[in-house]
């Protein structure tokens, strides 16, 4: 299949249930008739698997999806730029030190512009990592740089192409087609467990990823350096099984094993073992002194206070021990919850961006994005520990026994008890009594008939499993509306007509930024400082997502006026790893950083909903956006 028809197919998937063609349309960036002619082919490919109807639009069919392995299929040929662009550097990785440009021409079936245009691409594409070129020679092209440079390109274009099928084995290991990756895991476990050495099963996909690169590129005889203290390491017993493994590798793969590798392997072991490696104790005063920054100022820039929960005290100062281990000796990690975390928390993800922006400053080495997605499992876990304050205020109707009462209302507190007061217990229902409660629910196991503008969950006397169901969704319900209430009541007073450009034309995520940070200064919302604020909370971290939209932001509070800016893209432009066409400029004064969470909550809500997305995207002006985003 073509990415774009394996787009079509994951939107689907994530939406389970009816997506039109324009809303599709309008997320891809392409014409009714492209999905259209894209709904034809996946149909005569996957019979059964996209279901169509006049009215409604698509929908995934899920039995046939269960039988199907739609993912790995491919076309024999790059179809999309994008697949070009990565056919191009796969080839000059593992194959041909130099491509001639008119073989690869006549290989791909491009015209000599369409060529140019991916080779542009290309350089555009390797300039966020560091000594690595694609360079032109004559009529050939090649690729320069270190040979962990490389690796790291490579590893890049797994993860864009994999994405959420790290955690399955059998799907990475499609991507080495040279030699069986299923053995190798299974070799690797059995060097692992003989020598009793656990490794965190959620890191072991990462770590196969790992091995394939550096088993395919010694096959085609590349060898990495690298300038990490050997001698420290022969008596661990990270080396110990690193050494064993590839051994046991070249006795049935031909190629020759370089102990560079093995030292490379076994320092990616310290960074992921189960238990802490070496002693750790001259880390622990940094990394006290490094919680208690964290604490103090998150507390001052978001106002929120972590400094009474011992478990994320105890648990960040551990993985903070753990970071400036590696950080002191030079270890890489990734993190496959990373684009997940980023996605569903988004509030969470910012704030460990910015306590990854205090531990840089602390130790004066960069934090990667990975690092940050970790941090952010410690945050958003405190976050949900912190954020149970709003109680919603109920009514039991239960006409039984004080004994039946008494034990129905204690299900319910066992079970809801950090979302939900439950007022009263009363016998009957009297409608006096329950208005001047003022109850968000009324929970009664008995069947009511009342006038009253209040819901009302019908239960039974025993409180079963349908029972919980529905007052969970009552609660989801409730907090939706307070939410929304929350959300309206501020939007209006951020959005104005001065700062939403409808059909705006640029080139460049960058050029985006300082077109709507320059109008936001030339406003008077804004000081000097904010376009460049921005610009570096973009280096630390894209702030763009799958369904083509993003949040850029200042990293430091540069607002004089809170002011939402939104940009409608005439073209997508690339921004990181997405195609974006919709933006949201958010400049917020310190005295209301309130608003953050209160935007983050409604927009982390609302990301997934495509029919929205799409309607947003048409909204001419900021009175138009704000009517769809407050129906």
């Amino acid at each position: 299949m073509q990415t774009r028809q394996r787009r079509i197919v994951e939107i689907l998937k994530e939406k389970k249930g009816w997506v039109t063609g324009k809303e599709l349309s309008t997320i891809l960036s392409v014409s009714d008739r492209t999905i259209r002619n894209d709904m034809d082919q996946l149909g005569k490919s996957w019979k059964g698997l996209i279901e169509s109807n006049a009215r409604y639009g698509y929908r995934i069919n899920q039995e046939v999806l269960e039988k199907s392995d739609f993912t790995e299929i491919k076309g024999e040929l790059p179809d999309t730029p994008e697949e070009r662009c990565k056919y191009i550097i796969e080839k000059l990785l593992f194959e041909k030190p130099k491509l001639n440009i008119f073989d690869l021409q006549y290989d791909i079936y491009v015209s000599e512009s369409t060529l140019k245009s991916d080779i542009k691409r290309i350089g555009e594409m390797l300039e966020k990592y560091e000594g690595v070129e694609l360079q032109r020679d004559g009529s050939y092209l090649c690729l320069t740089g270190s040979e962990a440079s490389k690796r790291l390109v490579y590893k890049a274009l797994l993860t864009n192409e994999t994405k959420g099928n790290f955690i399955n084995i059998n799907k990475i290991d499609q991507l080495f087609p040279g030699f069986d990756l299923i053995r190798t895991k299974d070799l690797l476990e059995e060097v692992l467990e003989k020598n009793n050495y656990k490794v965190r099963e959620e890191n072991f996909p990462m770590l196969m990823i790992h091995v394939g690169v550096a088993i395919q590129r010694m096959m085609n005889s590349h060898y990495i350096e690298t300038s990490r203290n050997h001698h420290k390491l022969k008596g661990t017993a990270e080396y110990r099984i690193a050494q064993e493994f590839f051994e046991k590798m070249t006795s049935f793969l031909h190629f020759e094993l370089n102990e560079n590798e093995v030292i490379l392997f076994a320092n990616l072991l310290i960074g992921r073992q189960r238990d802490a490696f070496g002693d750790k104790e001259e880390h622990l005063v940094q990394a006290e002194e490094l919680m208690f920054k964290i604490l103090n100022t998150v507390r001052i820039r978001y106002d929120i206070d972590f400094s009474g929960d011992s478990v994320f005290k105890d648990g960040i100062v551990l993985h903070l021990q753990n970071l400036l281990e590696r950080i002191n000796k030079d270890i890489v990690i990734s993190n496959v919850c990373l684009a997940e975390i980023k996605k569903t928390y988004p509030l969470v993800f910012e704030m460990s961006v910015f306590v990854g922006h205090i531990i840089e400053k602390y130790t004066s080495h960069a934090i990667s994005e990975d690092e940050i997605g970790f941090l952010a499992i410690h945050i958003g876990a405190a976050y949900d520990r912190l954020n149970i304050g709003y109680f919603y205020h109920a009514v039991l109707i239960q006409p039984n026994s004080n004994t039946l009462s008494s034990a129905c209302r204690d299900k319910i507190m066992n079970r809801f008890g950090d979302k939900l007061i439950i007022d009263a217990v009363l016998p009957y229902y009297e409608a006096p009594t329950v208005e001047k409660l003022q109850p968000d629910l009324i929970i009664a196991t008995v069947s009511l008939t009342q006038k009253l503008d209040i819901p009302v969950i019908p239960i039974s006397m025993f409180v079963n499993t349908n029972d919980e169901y529905r007052i969970f969704k009552a609660i989801a319900e409730l907090d939706n509306k307070h939410q929304r209430s929350v959300f309206e009541h501020f939007i209006k007073d951020l959005i104005c007509d001065d700062y939403y450009f409808y059909n705006l034309e640029c080139g460049s995520y960058e050029e985006v930024i300082r077109c709507m940070c320059r109008k936001l200064y030339e406003g008077g919302r804004v000081d000097e400082t904010f376009e460049a604020s921005t610009f570096e909370r973009e280096k630390m971290a894209y702030t763009s997502f799958s369904y083509g939209y993003a949040i850029p932001h200042a990293l430091n509070y540069s607002a004089v006026v809170s002011t939402m800016g939104i940009a409608i893209l005439k073209k997508p432009v690339q921004w990181g790893d997405y195609q974006v066409r919709f933006v949201l400029l958010l400049a917020v004064r310190e005295d209301e950083k309130d608003l953050l969470k209160i935007f983050f909550d409604w927009f982390g809500n609302i990301c997934d909903d495509t029919l929205l997305l799409s309607n947003i995207m048409r909204a001419r002006n900021a009175k138009e956006f704000i009517n769809l985003i407050t129906e």
